[in-house]
């Protein structure tokens, strides 16, 4: 075991693992770690910045005795995630670390998780900062990811129309139901965000978000972002197919067992989170080239939903079932606003 200061940090861990294979620090107008601030080269003519910002906390969010490698890419993933769901070609990140100790045994693995996320994604790291804690603190690690998005074509959540159909692309639950169990599951770990299919939602999807509180929580955003958009029209309303939510293999095979029933595999797919799948609304006109898509990127994409205008009902989406009749409230129970919360 090695304990390292701040600037032995810097020195032997970041500036040489962030520049491995990153075409950005061989741009003579690039600047990245070990000034007072980095220099990112001009963006190309006609694009915008998209900046995201995700901490994660030990205790909250992560266990202390956490896989690191897993962590490191974890904390990369998440930020990574927000981009993909607006539609942004990843930039460069920054990261900060609120950390008891610099141990060596544990901060090469996490580096060589987060770096090697930022490697495929073509995302270097070009600063942060880092800071002690007292021994009973609790962990932060923070990263900012910028990304770049041509203007008017970023990917919003407040583009919801009536008549849209509602996407998601994956599965949806097995994370969940592997936190309750207590199991080890990679997509709960090493989450892999959907980059490749954010950009080709470009010009496709109306709206869109990521799902990590959980994909009833995420459409709620979703029409409540559309509704406020233009307070003097009609609001929207999601209703969503309580029956064709996409169940992860790992529920199926719960199901299966009999360790859970189809009703609670569902809710966890409702309302779980952690999936970091992307949901989306588009209009019918569009289902073609979407499945063309789905083909081409090796993602399955389903359409769990549609948009309608909300009459007389202030619920922000409601849930329907076989029949195609909207189901009780009372008996779908937290499913119209499931989803992780955050205080």
């Amino acid at each position: 075991m090695t304990k390292l200061g701040e600037f032995e940090l810097i020195d032997r861990l970041l500036k040489p693992r962030a520049a491995l294979g990153q075409p950005f620090y061989r741009n003579p107008l690039a600047l990245g770690i070990g000034d007072d601030a980095a220099l990112l080269p001009p963006l190309p003519q006609g694009e915008q910045l998209a900046v995201s910002t995700d901490m994660l906390v030990e205790g909250r969010h992560y266990l202390a005795h956490a896989d690191p490698f897993r962590l490191g890419h974890k904390a990369l993933a998440v930020n990574l995630s927000d981009l993909a769901a607006m539609g942004a070609q990843p930039v460069a990140f920054t990261l900060s670390m609120a950390l008891r100790e610099v141990d060596s045994a544990w901060i090469d693995p996490f580096l060589d998780g987060m770096l090697g996320l930022a490697r495929e994604a073509g995302c270097p790291l070009v600063g942060g900062d880092t800071t002690g804690l007292p021994s009973d603190g609790a962990q932060c690690i923070s990263v900012t990811v910028l990304g770049s998005v041509p203007v008017g074509q970023a990917l919003r959540r407040d583009g919801m129309r009536p008549g849209d159909q509602i996407w998601v692309s994956g599965t949806l639950g097995d994370p969940a139901y592997a936190l309750r169990e207590g199991l080890v599951d990679m997509r709960l770990e090493m989450p892999q965000p959907r980059l490749a299919l954010g950009l080709a939602l470009r010009g496709l999807a109306h709206a869109a978000i990521d799902v990590s509180d959980g994909l009833a929580a995420e459409v709620g955003h979703l029409v409540q972002c559309s509704s406020d958009r233009d307070p003097a029209s009609t609001h929207v309303q999601a209703v969503l197919d309580w029956h064709v939510l996409p169940l992860g293999d790992r529920l199926r095979q719960a199901i299966a067992a009999g360790t859970v029933t189809d009703a609670e595999a569902r809710q966890m797919a409702a309302c779980g989170g952690d999936d970091y799948e992307l949901v989306f609304s588009a209009p019918p006109s569009a289902t073609a080239a979407l499945q063309k898509l789905a083909g081409h990127a090796g993602v399955m994409l389903s359409c769990i939903g549609h948009v309608r205008h909300a009459v007389d009902d202030d619920r922000p989406l409601v849930w329907r079932d076989h029949a195609d009749h909207d189901m009780d409230a009372s008996l779908t129970g937290a499913l119209g606003h499931g989803g992780f919360r955050h205080f």
